[in-house]
């Protein structure tokens, strides 16, 4: 819906102020994990750092709890990952271009300035499917200075641009730049339900032409979303998020997923290694990645999930969903990537404890560092509720919620969620990483080989934590963002 664009955003600020007010101090709360202002919040976007200042872009429904209405970009800021401003609203359905929502994108930074690229959704009136007819995929670029002040939209391509073996589902550009020439991918679906990405090429940031497809053999789902083409230590990549995969019972076990390829060769005639998820958690979808001025690949992920069948209570509170911590990306030493959270949040670390005894109690948001000897079962289950399991004999570790009639209101609920596994390839598991907010948990296995990330509830913050096995455990204490406005 187009709209007068200053009076929505006051709208919008008077809405933010008084739900931030009531939630700021509920027991779902986040500390240190970036919420919506108001309402819904899903992708990332945007992501880049200019003149030393990181730039968190989100897709933003701040009407609608669960994500329906209008869809805007919210805009956050840190130079530290640790101290936030949230600058309010960036990019709304305004014009013809976007008037059905500003959709996913992504940042490119050059000539000191942020080109930000981005899906506009547009809706005919009538009796369509909006999958094969119906629907307008506008990719359109701004540029900003500080991100707060957007140029004048410029529509690049339009529906009529793409090749015509599409649906109308196409969307999520992402930019980057090699051997003097820009590039652009964009997730699809075509008329035969495949998902696939497109590659486009262009000698400047605006003028781009299609260049060829890049999908895999066999067709892996109907849709792949929010591609990411992208090097590390010289090893091409290819991040997506794909739609309609059978679950498996050890992967593919969400209703939509997200993972990477290995690109093997060069892009006229390349080879895609098997696919790898990047999280095996609930709660995980929609990831983007960034090169920082200091070289890092750096990953930041939705925490949650379209068309769940589980559920989130702070809907009930007006809002839902978060985005994970930034993740560093590395490789080990056979090409894969590993995930840990960038050193930056080690200084939320308060006081900490060396566990001599097989259980502990906490308050408030903490983090558990776990080195395990040998190759042993092992279990730890945190507020009585939510387990993590290593069975050492089928080398499968798993993260499962107790039934929630079972539990108590001060026991950790999974409000429908049940149990998420992975098989290690290592054949061992020998070290965790886990860090708990209040409403979630990032567990980080291995180094970053593994990473479960989900949401869970319960009354209080305070924390039991019980393990069994060989491990030799630290505890810190957290402390959490401070996020002005």
């Amino acid at each position: 819906m187009v709209h007068n664009t200053i009076q929505d955003h006051e709208k919008i600020k008077k809405l933010e102020q008084i739900h931030m007010a009531r939630v700021s101090h509920t027991d779902s709360a986040l500390s240190f994990h970036l919420m919506p202002p108001s309402g819904w919040l899903n992708d990332p976007n945007g992501l880049c750092q200019l003149h030393g200042t990181y730039h968190i872009f989100f897709q933003y429904s701040p009407y609608s709890a669960i994500g329906k209405g209008d869809k805007y970009w919210g805009h956050y800021e840190t130079k530290d990952f640790i101290n936030y401003t949230y600058t309010g609203i960036f990019l709304s359905p305004d014009c013809d271009l976007d008037k059905d929502g500003v959709y996913s994108g992504s940042a490119f930074v050059e000539d000191d300035t942020m080109y930000l690229y981005y899906t506009g959704n547009t809706m005919e009136d009538g009796d369509f499917d909006f999958t094969y007819e119906g629907r307008g995929s506008n990719t359109t670029l701004v540029t900003s200075k500080d991100g707060i002040t957007a140029s004048a939209k410029k529509c690049l391509l339009t529906s009529a641009d793409y090749p015509h073996t599409l649906s109308c589902h196409v969307r999520d550009p992402k930019i980057f730049k090699e051997n003097g020439k820009y590039y652009m991918v964009l997730g699809a679906r075509t008329r035969n339900d495949v998902g696939c990405v497109l590659l486009y090429e262009a000698e400047d940031k605006e003028h781009f032409r299609f260049k060829q497809y890049i999908t895999s053999e066999k067709p892996f789902g109907y849709m792949w979303e929010c591609p990411d083409l992208f090097r590390i230590d010289g090893n091409r990549f290819l991040s997506i998020s794909p739609q309609g995969i059978a679950a498996e019972e050890y992967q593919y076990q969400n209703v939509y997923q997200s993972g990477y390829y290995r690109i093997l060769g060069d892009l006229e005639d390349y080879t895609l290694s098997p696919f790898i998820e990047w999280d095996m958690g609930f709660d995980f979808y929609a990831p983007q990645s960034f090169i920082d001025e200091s070289g890092r690949r750096i990953l930041i992920g939705w925490m949650g999930i379209g068309d769940i069948e589980y559920e989130n209570p702070t809907v009930a509170e007006g809002w839902q969903h978060t985005l994970t911590v930034p993740r560093e990306l590395t490789l080990d030493a056979s090409g894969d990537i590993c995930q840990n959270p960038v050193k930056e949040l080690t200084a939320l670390r308060k006081n900490a404890v060396i566990i001599p005894s097989d259980h502990f109690l906490t308050e408030g948001a903490f983090e558990m560092l776990a080195d395990i000897s040998g190759n042993e079962d092992f279990s730890i289950i945190i507020d009585k509720g939510m387990q993590i399991l290593y069975d050492a004999g089928t080398s499968v570790l798993s993260l499962s919620f107790l039934p929630d009639r079972e539990c108590n209101p001060e026991d950790a609920k999974g409000c429908g969620r049940c149990i998420r596994r992975a098989k290690i390839r290592e054949n061992k598991v020998s070290s965790l990483q886990i860090l708990v907010d209040h409403s979630t948990i990032e567990i980080f296995v291995n180094n970053g080989h593994y990473v479960f990330s989900s949401r869970y509830y319960k009354t209080g913050h305070a924390h039991t934590v019980e393990f069994s096995g060989d491990m030799n455990i630290t505890v810190y204490t957290l402390s959490g963002f401070d996020c002005r406005t």
